[in-house]
């Protein structure tokens, strides 16, 4: 849904380069399969993210290779055959489902956003059926999110914790109780990240706007006014935070086969991506797939 959680280009290694982009690819290919061509939209980072994070493979995937409307005359490797992707799938189609409403309530190219809604309505109910914990709980937490952003709510935590509950229940995917709590802790931090870094990135565009953005209520902001160092050293810091502690939960889990990736985009995809979107370079990542170490 938004793509800040990347890996460090520069620092993969060329196996692990490929491997990443068979799991991109493979989180695409079963969108495709599961839902349809269109669906395919849906496909993004943080899923990527969240499908090699779901599997407990210690054995390296089935590789597959195959067309796609991004390269119709070179066939690309994908993954396939692990159904921590398809479980990705489901909750791509989920959350893609909650964010055109919410397009469509803001305003925002609510002609596209609507038709959209209507064209995947059926597989909203679909991934509903797939994933029926996460798909309650998405809309109970998105329904106070929405009546407390209608509020201007103030508090930049609580405005955080309904869209990280969203994430952490992804955690029920799991297979057992053990990876479950893990992963509860890892996707409860990472939504909270997500959330707060989205914020600081619009924040521009929003003050100036006049859209919801809780960083607007937290500092006091009138329009068109800027956050101060000060003001930016807090946010970081509380993103730091939440970055600790998804390393630290990280090294409880069982590491498999997708380790090398996993951990490379929590210790060094991570903080790069705040220190991009902290020194208001937050477009480089629009720019670029990768992010690349010190970009510009």
């Amino acid at each position: 849904m938004f793509g800040y959680v990347r890996p460090l280009k520069s620092e993969l290694k060329v196996r692990e380069y490929e491997q990443f982009k068979a799991a991109y690819c493979g989180l695409c290919m079963a969108l495709r399969k599961k839902y349809g061509l269109a669906a395919r939209f849906a496909v993004n980072y943080d899923l990527t993210f969240l499908a090699m994070l779901l599997s407990r493979s210690d054995a390296p995937p089935k590789a597959c290779s195959g067309r796609c409307i991004a390269s119709p005359c070179r066939r690309k490797n994908y993954f396939c055959g692990d159904d921590a992707f398809e479980k990705a799938a489901d909750i791509s189609v989920i959350l893609s489902w909650w964010k055109l409403r919410d397009s469509v309530s803001d305003g925002k190219h609510r002609l596209f956003s609507r038709a959209a809604c209507i064209f995947l309505r059926r597989k909203f109910k679909k991934a509903c059926a797939a994933q029926q914990v996460f798909a309650e709980n998405a809309r109970r937490c998105l329904s106070e999110l929405s009546e407390y952003e209608a509020s201007h709510g103030p508090s930049l935590d609580a405005a955080a914790d309904k869209f990280a509950s969203i994430l952490a229940s992804a955690s029920e995917a799991a297979n057992n109780e053990t990876d479950k709590r893990i992963l509860n802790q890892i996707l409860y931090q990472l939504g909270r990240y997500i959330y707060i870094l989205d914020a600081l990135d619009d924040f521009p565009r929003d003050n100036a706007d006049g859209s919801y953005n809780p960083l607007k209520y937290r500092f006091s902001k009138n329009p068109g006014e800027e956050l101060n160092e000060a003001e930016k050293k807090e946010i970081d810091e509380t993103l730091t935070l939440s970055e600790a502690l998804i390393s630290s939960a990280y090294e409880l889990m069982n590491k498999g086969v997708y380790d090398a990736i996993l951990s490379n985009t929590i210790y060094l995809g991570l903080p790069e991506v705040r220190r991009l979107v902290n020194e208001g370079k937050g477009e480089v990542l629009q720019k670029y797939g990768f992010i690349h170490s010190k970009a510009k």
